[in-house]
Formats: C-alpha cells, sequence, structure tokens
C-alpha cells in the first residue's frame, strides 16, 4: 500500500472513531512502527491530525469563535467547578486579572464579598462586577464584539503598567504539540501581557478543548498550572493539570 493511500485510510478510520490508538493502526494498515510514524507526522505537518500523548491520534479539531453568550452555555457545569476551584486560590487583598472567556466570567460570583479587586478587558464581566459591587477596574481599548471586551494598542499599552498577584485566563483549545492557542492574536499579545506581569498565573480550561487548535499559540502545554475539569485520556501525569472535581 502507496503511503497516500494508507494516509486516506488513517483519516478514514479517524472519521469513524473519536481516537484510535496507534496500536490498533498498525494492526488495521500491518504496517511497522516506523512506517506508521511517518504516515503520522506527514498527516500532522498538513494539520489533519493530533498525535495525543500515550500513543492516541485524532482527528484535527477546528473551531470557530463563539460570542461569549453562547460560550457560557457551553459546557456549563464543568466551567463552573474550574470557575469555583479557581476563586478558591485568590486571597484576601490580591489583585487580579481577569481576561474576557466565559469561565472567568462563571468566577464573579465567588468573589462576591471578598477584599479583592479585579482588573479585567471583558465588558460583560466588568458590568457584572459592577452589580456584585466587587472593586474592579475595566481596561479600555478597542471593542470586540464576539468576546464584548477591549482589545489593540491602548488596552495593551495600560496592561503594561499593572501587577497582579494572580491572572486568570481561558483559550480556544490546547493539545501537546501546539500547546495552548487562540483565535486572535490580539488577544495573545494581552494574556502573554498578564502572564507576564503575574505572581501566579493560572488558565482554565475544560476538557471539551482539548486536540483544539487554533491560530496562534499563546504558551506550551507545560509552561503555567492549567485548571480543569477533567484530564483528557493520555495526559495523565503531563504538564501541570490542577483537576477541580
Amino acid at each position: 500500500m502507496i503511503p497516500a493511500v494508507r494516509q486516506e485510510k488513517i483519516l478514514e478510520l479517524l472519521s469513524n472513531n473519536d481516537i484510535v490508538s496507534t496500536d490498533s493502526l498498525m494492526k488495521v494498515l500491518d504496517v511497522s512502527v516506523s512506517t506508521l510514524r511517518r504516515d503520522l507526522v506527514k498527516l500532522e505537518e498538513e494539520k489533519k491530525i493530533t498525535l495525543l500523548h500515550g500513543g492516541g491520534v485524532r482527528l484535527m479539531q477546528k473551531s470557530v469563535e463563539l460570542n461569549i453568550s453562547t460560550k457560557l452555555e457551553l459546557n456549563k457545569e464543568a466551567k463552573e467547578r474550574i470557575a469555583s476551584k479557581a476563586a478558591s486560590l485568590v486571597e484576601e487583598g490580591d489583585t487580579i486579572f481577569l481576561d474576557p472567556s466565559s469561565t472567568t466570567y462563571l468566577m464573579i460570583p465567588f468573589l462576591a464579598g471578598r477584599n479583592v479587586t479585579v482588573v479585567t478587558n471583558g465588558i460583560s464581566h466588568i458590568n457584572q462586577l459592577i452589580n456584585l459591587e466587587i472593586p474592579c477596574i475595566l481596561i479600555g481599548g478597542s471593542i470586540k464584539r464576539t468576546t464584548n471586551s477591549c482589545i489593540g494598542p491602548l488596552t495593551e499599552a495600560t496592561l503594561k503598567t499593572f501587577y497582579f498577584n494572580k491572572c486568570f485566563l481561558g483559550a480556544s483549545g490546547f493539545s501537546i504539540p501546539s500547546g495552548i492557542t487562540n483565535h486572535d492574536i490580539n488577544e495573545r499579545v494581552i494574556k502573554l501581557l498578564a502572564l507576564n506581569n503575574s505572581s501566579q498565573p493560572y488558565f482554565l480550561l475544560d476538557h471539551t478543548k482539548y486536540g483544539i487548535v487554533t491560530m496562534v499559540q499563546v504558551a506550551d502545554l507545560d509552561a503555567y498550572p492549567i485548571l480543569i475539569d477533567e484530564i483528557p485520556k493520555g495526559l495523565e501525569g503531563y504538564g501541570n493539570f490542577i483537576l477541580c472535581d
């Protein structure tokens, strides 16, 4: 079987199964480890598959950016568990940064009545913070409608002047080869500034984002602590995951 035919067969098998082990692929295709590896590397380079830690393979998951109202309803129970755990890490007197993600939005009710100051570029976030009488600062800039947030040079210049005890960030997807990724390069800059200016940075990611790769990398998967509702199969013992159960 020539490589192109084998690779099409691999894609066909993956289209019918969420994750397939490399052992299974070797048996079905009747090829050696080295031959299969060459095929998988080629498909990964073409952004058609994702190689998972522990010997699994899945089709590359594509993602479109949803508005925050829609995202708030997706995997809400898992996100609320992550949000609750994240809020428990905030200490009295902290100044924290929340990016405009849906999971950080769900943190806000858990901060009510606390002696904390919240800095954010999220417009939905600032409205919720004001409603709950939580001390807050909005970093302004150009408005991005999808995430209902402020981005651009003004946001970046202002954010550079702040330092935080902790920051809590969302992302569009994560995988081992691509790390933590995001849809928007402007949001990437904001996340990097928050990471660099925080004593204790955290990412908040629910398990359904595993295997999704979007436009730009924000960080390697093992670079920062990740609060997660469920550790994906094959990632046990990898990275710095904090399980929120």
